[in-house]
């Protein structure tokens, strides 16, 4: 819509404004300033403005009515946050545009305004806690949740047309109530459910609500998308197929859900027709949330390890940090990565050294002082224990090229030359040293290169059993993983079931016979559910034989005690007829009502 000036309407059209009408007019156009429009200071349509300018309500209305009709003012509004009471109100303000502004630029100024407002609404009071995740789940993952069936959402409130003094054009709210939606959705930290509500995921939560989700994923949502389409089936089989693990990259929980939540939103139009795709949708948020906050807390722990270990190299008192070695056969994600940073820091000089029991990574600080104190300390401290010098030969060796300048150093040579002379005695018979004190060089010099050869072929040697360790490792490493993704998997089922279970008693209102499981949760068969209920004691109206009308309920344990109080009371609900019980056998609601 484009607005005109009352002059430019009186040219063309000869029309002359009321009193009433011209009073309002003046008031709105003085107001209607780029500046008034920037700082929000526009003429609001209350009472105790319109008694200013000496008018009832109704006579103002109507005058305001005219004014709208013949495109002179509009009405729009923005939506502002109290954070000292924590709701959210809506304004409405009556603008007229002199000097041709487009009404298009205080529009769009006042609805980027109540999405910030909303923004920190939903960031202070619209926290997502578990219990309302869950609830929220429950809903998205129903195959037949419809978006515009929600019981309401913020806008939904705030935008009913009763809130308006003046009735507004349905068009005016669609679009506003859909530029507000799209902004709060580019927004990675805001869950949006159009009519349902508006959540803000805590980052360190994300992972948390990541894990309850994949309870619905592989519950209901897998089952069922696969039965969607073959292509979906096949693709979720390629990320359930086990893969050899090799070094430490094997994907994490985080990312295992978060392939099949990628997978899923590959197939987004067959999901839109056939359901959850605004499951899909949202759970792309949080998995990308749970993802980055997992990198960052990676990333804080390396960072913090990383200077632990660059002052442990820059110390002048403990031999063992600044010759720093670490153990690369230690399934340590985090030192993998520190060692990948410290061969790349120019500050740093590194190595490998193959030891009886392990591959090891030598560290020194590139400083030719540093090490000609290490090579000397050595000397003094350490010369009759072979590995010290052999990790410092690996350094020197491997950096030959930028070491070059430290043997013109006499000093630093004659002490290195002692120190491996050391080392090189252990691996040669003992007569070499007789030939030694006699000053038989060339013999001697025989025995070094023997040494040298020995060194070698050992350090061969143990590379090869390196590598059988690694493999056994890997196989070991893949072992395990396949026991805890299986024990992960049926405690998995077991919160999922749980979940079922107070979805249907709690939220349906209805008892999870097997039947009803099998339907609404296609993950839970009856064959599944017969391993389930002895492996954590649920219970089932029919024994530890499962039948189609089978009822289950909470195991009767300690940790399932606030559950079962709850259904407790649900049956004395039902007793009492406060709610509505279930249209099932009276015999069966007794039976149920003796097991909890």
């Amino acid at each position: 819509m484009q607005l005109t000036t009352k002059e430019t309407l009186g040219r063309s059209s000869g029309i002359i404004l009321q009193k009433e009408a011209l009073s309002i007019m003046k008031t709105v156009e003085v107001q209607s300033s780029r500046e008034n429009i920037e700082a929000g200071h526009l003429f609001r349509p209350t009472d105790s403005n319109f008694e200013k300018l000496k008018l009832d309500r109704e006579t103002a209305l109507d005058a305001l009515w005219q004014l709208i009709d013949y495109g002179l003012t509009t009405q729009l509004f923005e939506i502002k946050f109290d954070a000292d009471v924590g709701e959210l109100r809506l304004v409405t303000f009556l603008v007229g545009l002199p000097g041709g502004m487009p009404l298009e630029e205080p529009y769009k100024l006042l609805i980027t305004r109540s999405t910030e407002h909303l923004f920190q609404y939903i960031q202070a009071k619209r926290i997502l806690t578990e219990e309302t995740w869950r609830t929220v789940l429950n809903k998205l993952a129903d195959i037949d949740y419809k978006e515009e069936k929600g019981s309401g959402d913020e806008l939904d409130r705030l935008l009913e047309p009763k809130q308006f003094p003046l009735q507004p054009s349905a068009d005016m709210l669609k679009r506003s109530r859909g530029l507000i939606i799209d902004e709060l959705e580019s927004d990675p930290r805001i869950v949006v459910l159009p009519h349902v509500g508006f959540y803000s995921v805590p980052e360190s939560e994300a992972a948390n609500f990541l894990h309850i989700a994949n309870e619905y994923l592989v519950t209901k949502v897998e089952p069922l998308a696969k039965a969607f389409d073959t292509e979906i089936r096949l693709a979720f089989d390629r990320i359930h197929s086990t893969t050899p693990v090799s070094g430490n990259s094997e994907p994490s929980e985080i990312d295992l859900i978060r392939s099949k939540i990628d997978t899923l939103y590959g197939f987004k139009e067959i999901l839109k027709e056939n359901g959850f795709y605004p499951l899909v949708h949202n759970l792309r948020k949080v998995a990308e949330m749970a993802v980055k906050y997992a990198e960052l807390e990676k990333k804080r722990e390396v960072d913090r390890l990383l200077k632990v270990y660059m002052k442990m190299l820059d110390s002048q008192f403990d031999f063992d940090s600044r010759l720093l070695r670490i153990n690369l056969e230690k399934d340590n994600e985090h030192d993998t990565i520190i060692v990948d940073l410290l061969r790349k820091n120019p500050k740093v000089l590194s190595a490998e050294w193959h030891d009886q029991d392990a591959k090891i990574a030598v560290f020194v600080n590139n400083n030719q002082n540093n090490i000609k104190d290490i090579n000397h300390l050595i000397f003094q401290n350490y010369r009759f224990t072979t590995e010290h010098i052999l990790y410092l030969k690996a350094i020197i060796e491997l950096n030959e090229k930028e070491l070059k300048p430290i043997f013109k150093d006499d000093e630093f040579v004659k002490t290195y030359g002692k120190n491996l002379q050391s080392v090189y005695f252990k691996y040669i018979p003992w007569f070499y040293k007789l030939f030694y004190f006699l000053g038989v060089t060339p013999i001697v010099n025989s025995g070094y290169a023997k040494a040298k050869s020995i060194l070698t072929y050992a350090q061969m040697d143990r590379q090869f059993l390196y590598q059988k360790r690694r493999e056994n490792f890997f196989k070991k490493k893949l072992r395990e993983r396949e026991e805890r993704l299986e024990k992960e998997r049926k405690q998995q089922l077991k919160r999922a079931l749980v979940s079922a279970l107070s979805d249907a008693y709690f939220q349906k209102n209805c008892l999870p016979s097997v039947d009803w499981l099998g339907s609404n949760y296609p993950a839970f068969s009856a064959e599944t559910l017969e391993k389930m209920i002895p492996d954590f004691a649920f219970v089932s109206t029919t024994g530890k034989t499962v039948k189609p009308n089978s009822v289950i309920l909470f195991p009767n344990s300690p940790e399932f005690d606030s559950l079962n109080k709850r259904l407790k009371e649900l049956f004395n609900q039902w007793t009492r007829g406060e709610v509505e019980p279930p249209e099932e056998d009276p015999e069966l609601l007794v039976q149920i009502r003796s097991l909890i």
